[in-house]
């Protein structure tokens, strides 16, 4: 019987081991702890895929792909940043280094290396977007082993340094705007946005003390004869310049290098804005243009530009 007892014993204490160091999903090993980085530490970002390399650098809070000086869109930067500090791992995928199973091999990875000053903060290789794609198979520095990412963050690695240039054309609060003036095809047009009555409140009535009160007023937009224009038309023009963005950047252009535009608009208000539109090359979807808010020639659709073009042309009254 003494024996029984010792035998269940030693099942017992047996069984408290196993379950103590095998966990319900078969993980047998320790994940790497990746600390945390504040973004704002962080000061430049080498992104290499094969031979092609992007460095981002911060200058004055602000993002520049480098050695061009282009400034980088800061909305992209920032996912960046953040997928770079809150790195994080939920398992171990595979130790067998067969990393062309996962597009870590040399030619399919990206490297990623994020720097303090110069000293790296943060180093590690993204494969492919795991099946699930809900995470990412992912290398880190000097680490054989290939491990799941917590997210699915490939794509905003996997970028051509003209993917991640700042695409604002013009940005502004149309609501700030008092004045435009429009050049095209020599004929010169001038709206301001004014200010009239829209009728006296007369809820209350007047008593023998009581100040006659000031008639409450209305923006209404005119053109330099006083006659009224259509809001649709004003308000749908300085919607599409108030967020305008760029298609392409036409590669070895200066602004100095655009001639003749076909149309150019200035607009007053809070500050001063100007857009110039130059004439689309044949067969091409989209046109020439250069702002007053970018300091390199662009291109934007050509949807979007005979938006602009045409907005305010007359039309011709349909003859009975």
């Amino acid at each position: 019987m003494k024996k029984e007892y010792i035998l269940l014993a030693v099942i017992f204490v047996l069984l408290l081991l196993y379950l103590a160091f095998h966990q319900s999903d078969n993980i047998h090993y320790q994940l790497p702890e990746i600390s945390k980085i504040q973004p704002k530490t962080i000061s430049k970002i080498e992104i290499t895929k094969d031979a092609d390399k992007i460095t981002l650098t911060r200058k004055d809070d602000k993002w520049m792909i480098m050695p061009e000086q282009y400034p980088a869109d800061s909305g992209m930067v920032n996912q960046i940043l953040d997928i770079v500090g809150n790195l994080s791992v939920t398992a171990l995928v595979s130790e067998s280094e067969n990393y062309l199973r996962y597009e870590l091999d040399e030619k399919n990875r990206i490297h990623v290396r994020a720097f303090a000053g110069d000293d790296i903060k943060r180093e590690f290789y993204i494969g492919k977007t795991a099946p699930s794609f809900n995470h990412t198979f992912i290398r880190l520095e000097k680490d054989p082993g290939v491990y799941h990412a917590g997210e699915n963050f490939r794509a905003k690695f996997d970028q051509t340094a003209d993917n991640l240039r700042d695409k604002t054309a013009l940005s502004f609060n149309m609501n700030d705007i008092q004045e435009v003036m429009i050049e095209k095809e020599k004929r010169q047009m001038a709206f301001m946005k004014k200010q009239i009555p829209a009728g006296i409140n007369t809820s209350k009535a007047k008593t023998p003390d009581s100040k006659e009160l000031s008639p409450e007023t209305k923006p209404v937009w005119q053109d330099a004869s006083g006659n009224t224009i259509e809001d649709l038309k004003i308000n749908s023009f300085l919607s599409i310049l108030s967020g305008l963005r760029c298609k392409n950047y036409p590669a070895n252009k200066n602004k100095e290098d655009l001639k003749n535009p076909i149309f150019t608009a200035k607009l007053k208000g809070i500050k001063e804005y100007s857009i110039s539109i130059f004439a689309a090359e044949k067969n091409k979807e989209e046109y020439p243009a250069a702002s007053s808010q970018n300091d390199y020639p662009f291109t934007i659709e050509k949807t979007t530009a005979d938006s602009i073009l045409t907005i305010f042309d007359k039309k011709e009254e349909k003859k009975p």
